[in-house]
């Protein structure tokens, strides 16, 4: 009761609903709203050096006025740089302690999709500044995440061209 009287109250001084808010599921069911459209979700994305890969995340945020739902697998990503992508295979998903999965987004919430970017030894070399683009593609939803500058990672496959160059991914999970 007590829960349904501040979302009332929040919808009220916000000029919402408790209808866009995320809520739990009742009775374990699985929390649902409205796809995510790409015209309610800004992106930017964060990379550092970490031992020799580059280690970040790209957060979704919802600019939009109404909660949405999010795919729980993690996306596709692919990095443009320079008007092409850069060959990075995406492996296996990454794992991020103490976070949980996000499936709907309540009205400018945020969801972090973690990424570990590694062993680039291709064009532009590893003491390049880029600023990529890491473009990510869900079922039903595609969305540009910019980067700010960075360096590629750390060439550990010499020989190996773009081949050996991985990008472990995480799916969206909550942002703290």
């Amino acid at each position: 009761m007590a829960a349904a009287l501040g979302l009332s109250i929040y919808a009220f001084v916000t000029g919402g609903s408790p209808a866009d808010l995320a809520q739990p599921p009742a009775r374990g069911g699985r929390a649902t709203g409205p796809l995510c459209r790409a015209s309610q979700l800004s992106a930017t994305t964060g990379m550092q050096g970490a031992a020799g890969s580059m280690l970040g995340e790209a957060t979704l945020t919802n600019t939009g006025r109404t909660a949405c739902s999010l795919p729980s697998a993690r996306p596709q990503v692919r990095i443009l740089w320079g008007g092409r992508y850069l060959a990075a295979r995406v492996i296996g998903g990454m794992a991020v302690s103490g976070e949980s999965r996000v499936r709907v987004l309540a009205p400018h919430s945020k969801a972090a999709i973690y990424m570990d970017w590694r062993d680039w030894c291709g064009n532009p070399p590893e003491t390049t500044t880029i600023r990529p683009v890491f473009r990510l593609r869900f079922a039903h939803l595609a969305i540009d995440a910019p980067a700010g500058a960075m360096n590629t990672p750390r060439c550990d496959s010499p020989g190996s061209g773009t081949r050996g160059s991985t990008i472990a991914v995480s799916p969206p999970l909550t942002n703290t």
